[in-house]
């Protein structure tokens, strides 16, 4: 008898260890990796990291996945898409919340996130196995809503194939786990609507996450997934890229499958320079669907050679207003011109002769001329179902004729000749310029009485405060907004970075050498706190 209890006593033990280890070993270390890092580090590890946590069973997309689902539950506030009806009071509805979200697939994430840790675990896992990807509410998603924030398209049916970005992402493992909020077809450069209500920016939740893309930044910026979507009409990645503190890449017309219409194209949005590269190498080539889209196929790499000895060109834009921009926009400048010295590289001061007065009615009109004018059909007849700015738009392009778009194809030619004698011929790689007059947009602006953007006290209309359009205008130019600073009010404020027509690895390569002397953000405490403060 005391022979048999001996025995148990050495088998049990070393039984249940046994067994400990291959729960250990099938759960796919999840308990080493819960215990080693913390829900926000999760949320917010980049792509390229979490790939090699995946790879050495350090972290799973299953725990990832619920991080992210948990920092939504914390700051995204409620879900008006669950609701189907109008927000009527958008100065209260989801007040000191991002409200970034239209709907989430979180049941259906869990199943592939699964399926991502089983394929870590077997060897089969494709290059974005188990990323997290926040889907613009403009993407073809199979199954999936897109209404563009539309009263008029809010009981549209769903999808029944993917996009073929979409099918990219998805064909790499890449799992979708919501759609993001946009202004009302795409026509605001903040993101409200109606049917939405108002998206606010995490790092001071006073102020706009930008649009288009807006509610896809501010997911980014929350930690609510780990990339993003986002398309560029007029800066629609660059503006809430700028605004988020991200990295955001407007490719050249047709690079990434897109539609035919020349002022629009697809792109990434990342918190990391890396991730949005990897992203865009995913995304871009052809599409037998798009004739428009570029073969053969440009690849991405992760990391660039030095910009030592190299001529960028630096532009200040003081000509864009009258009065000139911001103060924080100068500052950003500067900052972005001694992070270039840092680098190594030559920099040649120039001014573009393009302002907002001339060109942006020009652009707006020549974008209306497209196949955009549909936007307008039933206007008349269902106008009190539309958001403030796109009856405003309506007003600012006014009657379109023919020669709107010889005026927009005059001016194109005209800047195209001004940016290639200044810049390339010179034998500049790039050009470094501001994004955004300033960083100070409210989140509701022209939401609620009283809210309008602001500069050098007075105020001012928000279509000459961005300066993105003038590349979806001259849209064969490659450009990458780079995070810079935080202003005095806790507001990212960012650069833009343009390659000559069709150049994108020299733009990714500066873009690359700023990133590596400029301080990050979304490290060392340097994470939105969602304060609100004017």
């Amino acid at each position: 008898m005391k022979r048999k209890k001996a025995f148990f006593k050495k088998i049990v033990p070393a039984f249940m260890a046994g067994v400990l280890f291959v729960l250990f070993v099938s759960a796919g270390h999840s308990v080493f990796a819960k215990s080693k890092f913390s829900q926000e580090e999760l949320a917010y590890m980049p792509a390229v990291k979490l790939i090699e946590l995946f790879k050495t069973g350090e972290a799973t997309p299953s725990e990832v996945l619920e991080a992210q689902i948990s920092r939504v539950q914390k700051y995204n506030g409620e879900y008006n898409a669950s609701r189907r009806d109008l927000v009527n009071e958008l100065d209260t509805f989801n007040a000191g919340k991002v409200n970034a979200i239209t709907f989430d697939k979180f049941a259906e994430a869990r199943k592939q996130a699964k399926k991502a840790d089983e394929r870590w675990r077997n060897g089969t896992a494709r290059r974005l196995e188990g990323i997290t990807v926040g889907v613009k509410d403009e993407n073809e998603v199979k199954g999936w809503r897109v209404d563009a924030a539309s009263i008029l398209l809010k009981d549209r049916e769903p999808g029944n194939s993917d996009g073929p970005m979409i099918q990219k992402l998805r064909g790499e493992g890449a799992i979708f786990v919501f759609q993001t909020t946009v202004p009302e077809q795409y026509l605001s450069p903040m993101t409200w609507s109606r049917l939405y209500g108002v998206s606010r920016n995490p790092w001071n939740l006073y102020y706009g996450t930008g649009g288009s893309s807006g509610g896809s930044c501010a997911a980014l910026a929350a930690g609510f997934c780990t990339l993003a979507t986002g398309s560029d009409m007029g800066g629609s990645i660059r503006i809430p890229a700028a605004m988020n503190g991200l990295y955001g890449f407007k490719p050249p017309f047709g690079r990434v499958a897109t539609s035919d219409n020349a002022y629009e194209t697809l792109g990434p949005l990342a918190r990391t320079f890396a991730d949005m590269a990897l992203m865009q190498d995913i995304m871009s080539g052809p599409s037998p669907e798009i004739h428009a889209s570029i073969r053969p196929k440009l690849n991405y790499p992760l990391e660039y050679a030095p910009i030592q000895g190299q001529k960028v060109a630096v532009a200040y834009f003081k000509n864009w207003l009258k009065g000139g921009l911001s103060k924080e926009s100068d500052h950003a400048m500067d900052a972005a011109v001694a992070a270039l010295k840092k680098a190594g590289a030559q920099v040649e001061r120039i001014e573009l002769d393009v302002n907002a007065e001339s060109f942006m009615p020009t652009y707006f009109k020549g974008l209306m001329s497209t196949s955009m004018y549909a936007i307008f059909d039933g206007l008349d007849k269902h106008r009190d179902k539309f958001s403030s700015y796109v009856k405003n738009l309506e007003t600012y392009a006014g009657k379109l004729t023919p020669q709107d778009q010889v005026n927009a194809e005059m001016t194109l030619a005209k800047l195209h000749r001004d940016v290639q004698q200044k810049v390339f011929e010179k034998g500049c790689i790039a050009l470094v310029m501001p994004t955004l007059a300033t960083p100070y947009f409210p989140a509701d602006l022209e939401a609620a009485p009283g809210k309008a953007a602001q500069l050098h006290g007075k105020d001012v209309s928000s279509t000459n405060l961005i300066l993105t359009p003038i590349w979806n205008l001259a849209s064969r130019y490659p450009v990458v907004n780079v995070p810079v600073e935080l202003s005095g009010k806790n507001v990212p404020v960012g650069v833009q970075i343009v390659g000559n027509t069709y150049d994108d690895l020299n733009a990714f390569r500066v873009a690359y050498a700023m990133s590596k002397v400029i301080p990050p953000l979304y490290v060392d405490g340097r994470f939105p706190d969602f304060r609100n403060a004017k």
